[in-house]
């Protein structure tokens, strides 16, 4: 046996052989990107990855779309074999992941609802049927980590931009509300206006794809000639909390995520009124939650627990 062949084929993917199987059953690279919910030229990159470790062309381009070489029909069958083998590992795996209710779930979630979104999973009717759940939170590394299967799904504003990775429109938000320290300036007048907490710090809480780059404050500041003496960016609760307490600053924070601060004194919360939330998103889309996970045979979670994680953050984003 040449062992260095033998290496060379022990270092390709599963995924890759899928590429030739399909190519050869169908003719075509792009049927194949298609079938699989990839980019072409993760297609492309397969393919060359197959030439190289084969050491030879595989299909040749003909007006009729790929054809195999003498060698790819040799090999066809062996790969049949060995994906639908790998394929019945997987459906055990999966199978067996659940069922085990030690097993733990792995759910990427936007920092703006990331504590009340853990608060309702922790609950021990949810527990029962989840298991485990370990909330973390989401970052530009996220959809990655969905896809290589480290976290098992995410919740972010917009869609997925990986063509690997599914995205399901799960709501908005029905409400804001505002925080800052009890004795903060903007409580004074008994009601909240857009162009008075404009002379305040502003403290903004990232959510990746919603107001990472431009909050919609921003966008009502700029567009009411007004700017705040500051602006500032966090990526954490315990900095937006913190910040809070010791910058003289205000926030707007998703209401449910508000109840949690409801017995903590320093910090007063109050609900925007609806026509000072209507001016504060203005002519902005309101950011949509989605739920972005991998295709339905990859997934290590039942229908049964995905129906609650849903239900969940539907409750949550319509307070």
């Amino acid at each position: 046996m040449d062992i260095k062949a033998l290496k060379k084929i022990s270092e390709l993917d599963v995924f890759s052989l899928l590429v030739f199987k399909i190519i050869y059953e169908t003719g075509f690279a792009n049927l194949a990107a298609k079938e699989l919910s990839v980019s072409a030229p993760k297609i492309s990159r397969c393919l060359t990855s197959l030439r190289l470790t084969f050491d030879d062309e595989l299909f040749y381009r003909r007006q009729q779309g790929l054809k195999p070489t003498a060698l790819a029909e040799h090999l066809y069958l062996p790969i049949c074999d060995f994906c639908e083998s790998a394929s019945n590992i997987e459906r055990i795996a999966c199978a067996g992941n659940k069922t085990n209710s030690s097993n733990v779930l792995n759910i990427a979630v936007t920092p703006i609802i990331m504590t009340s979104l853990a608060m309702s999973l922790g609950r021990e009717e949810v527990m029962d049927v989840l298991g485990k759940v370990r909330v973390h939170l989401w970052n530009e590394n996220s959809e990655e980590k969905i896809h290589q299967g480290d976290i098992d799904l995410g919740i972010n504003f917009g869609a997925a931009c990986a063509a690997e990775l599914e995205s399901e429109v799960i709501g908005v938000s029905e409400s804001t509300s505002i925080a800052a320290r009890h004795n903060h300036p903007i409580w004074e007048s008994g009601h909240i206006c857009l162009e008075d907490i404009a002379n305040h710090p502003f403290l903004i809480l990232e959510g990746k794809g919603f107001n990472d780059k431009l909050d919609p404050f921003q966008i009502y500041c700029r567009q009411s000639g007004v700017e705040p003496p500051s602006i500032t960016r966090v990526a954490s609760i315990s900095e937006w909390f913190c910040h809070l307490l010791t910058m003289r600053s205000f926030s707007f924070m998703a209401t449910a995520e508000s109840q949690l601060l409801a017995n903590i004194e320093e910090i007063r919360v109050e609900k925007l009124p609806a026509y000072e939330r209507q001016k504060l998103v203005g002519n902005c889309l309101v950011p949509e939650y989605n739920l972005i996970e991998r295709s339905t045979p990859y997934r290590r979670y039942c229908e049964k627990s995905r129906a609650i994680i849903v239900d969940s953050i539907k409750q949550i984003i319509s307070l």
